[in-house]
């Protein structure tokens, strides 16, 4: 049997047994048979953390892909193997879509879901699920499918990082196809990126690095479901500009010719250059929401920050990475006090002038979600809004990256209750590290309870699960 190797190629392992079932007939058996082991699923394998190890059972869900629209047009099944962009297909030729959109469409709907897969301006897909099926074990260790419908066990079920068991499906809420209206524009700054957030709700932007400058994507929902503004053209565009052409610059500047003066002239001079901010043009949600940010391998972390404390944390971010860029850079007084408060003047020395950031610094607002460990999960936080500032690497080897990024997490883990994307690299523990996992986590204990009335002998806790969820 050869090696299972993750979309970031960060992961490879060989299991000791694979299936790939096509009933739950077939799941259920693989359960009663292995009750004694330890059992993981895989979907799309896009993902960069250990999630998905198994040296024992994995189960590949790609058979699992049944789809299904109720007859009133405001839900929709599907099987846990289904990809998200052939869902979006589905119902696309119904007039249909999600509510809630990620960036990219190649994961599978179960394992989106359960890491928290989110776009920008809503809720995360795990926030809108109303139903699941999921194949787990009895109190008496007997394998079983339990339909999860309400209360804090759909919660829980809502994000469930793969410990409650095998998803079989989930059912959403599907809404008529709309139109969002887009507009590229530089930003003095964030404060002025933020100002807009009310005329353009679904918004995302982007931190130049070496340059710090801002670049948002104003989007709203259209008036009119129609296209206008030359949508083909700019979709287009934007593929051959930023999802081609952007990655095979930073591939020659960073990867090939390892040039930190390069990657400086990519975001201070080039970059600028080629894009448009006069441009508005609106097209259909899932073509404007989706970008292929999966045409290049690459490694990326993703962190959590409650709204009141976004500029404190970005700017804690930027400093970093110009300290990393930059032996000889000066934080500012209010980083210096952080990073004193912490502790961590000698481990921020030992990074700097070692790594040369070359990656847009991406930044979206999710909405509180009613779940227990999503990573927007306002359980014992309600009302609080939160940011994803997501940190890529497209250089290998990797490891300064990861030590710079390592850093970063369990600093603003310990500085502002930040949060790691359960889907992403994810370099924090339960009970070590400070515990920032269960310090961050309020809903944490009762989702622990959970699991052990689905999972009495955890079965489906690998290395991953143990280290980040159930570590006392």
């Amino acid at each position: 049997m050869r090696d299972l190797t993750n979309f970031g190629r960060n992961i490879r392992f060989e299991p000791r047994r694979r299936y790939a079932p096509r009933t739950d007939d077939e799941i259920l058996q693989i359960l009663n048979d292995h009750r004694g082991g330890t059992i993981r699923v895989v979907g799309a394998g896009h993902s960069w953390n250990p999630g998905i190890e198994s040296q024992d059972v994995l189960i590949d869900l790609k058979h699992i892909r049944h789809m299904h629209v109720n007859t009133d047009r405001t839900c929709v099944t599907a099987g846990a193997g289904v990809r998200i962009g052939a869902l979006l297909k589905h119902l696309s030729r119904r007039r249909l879509t999600l509510p809630s959109l990620g960036l990219i469409d190649r994961q599978t709907i179960a394992g989106a879901v359960a890491t928290g897969t989110h776009g920008s301006g809503r809720h995360s897909m795990s926030h809108y699920v109303e139903r699941m099926r999921i194949a787990c074990y009895g109190a008496d260790g007997t394998a079983t499918v339990r339909t999860v419908d309400s209360g804090a066990t759909l919660r829980a079920a809502r994000c469930p990082v793969g410990a409650l068991g095998v998803v079989l499906e989930v059912t959403l809420p599907c809404v008529p196809q709309y139109y969002v209206r887009e507009r590229c524009r530089w930003r003095p700054g964030l404060d002025a990126v933020l100002e807009r957030e009310a005329e353009a709700p679904l918004q995302q932007f982007y931190i130049m690095p070496h340059a710090w400058t801002y670049l948002a994507h104003e989007r709203r929902v259209a008036a009119t479901n129609r296209r206008a503004g030359g949508a083909a053209l700019y979709r287009v565009y934007w593929l051959t500009l930023i999802d081609v052409l952007l990655h095979v610059c930073v591939k020659f500047c960073a990867s090939l010719m390892r040039s930190r003066r390069l990657v400086h002239v990519l975001y201070r001079r080039l970059l600028p250059a080629f894009i448009f901010p006069r441009w508005r043009v609106t097209d259909r949600s899932d073509r404007q929401l989706l970008m292929r940010h999966d045409l290049f391998r690459h490694l990326e972390m993703e962190v959590f920050v409650p709204r009141e404390h976004l500029a404190a944390a970005v700017d804690f971010v930027g400093e970093v990475l110009r300290a990393a860029d930059d032996e000889d850079h000066e934080l500012s007084p209010a980083v210096r006090s952080e990073v004193d408060s912490l502790g961590a003047g000698a481990a921020l020395k030992g990074l700097r002038g070692s790594f040369v950031h070359h990656y847009p610094i991406c930044v979206r607002r999710v909405r509180p979600d009613d779940t227990l460990i999503s990573m927007a999960s306002c359980h014992g936080m309600e009302g609080q809004g939160w940011y994803a500032i997501s940190l890529i690497t497209l250089t290998e080897p990797r490891e300064r990256f990861l030590r710079v990024a390592a850093f970063l997490a369990g600093a603003m883990a310990s500085l502002f209750g930040a949060r790691l994307h359960w889907g992403k690299w994810f370099p924090l523990d339960a009970g070590l590290e400070g515990g920032q996992v269960v310090r961050c986590y309020p809903g944490l204990a009762a989702f622990r309870e959970i699991c052990d009335e689905f999972d009495p002998r955890g079965v489906f806790r690998n290395e991953f699960a143990r280290r980040t969820l159930f570590s006392r």
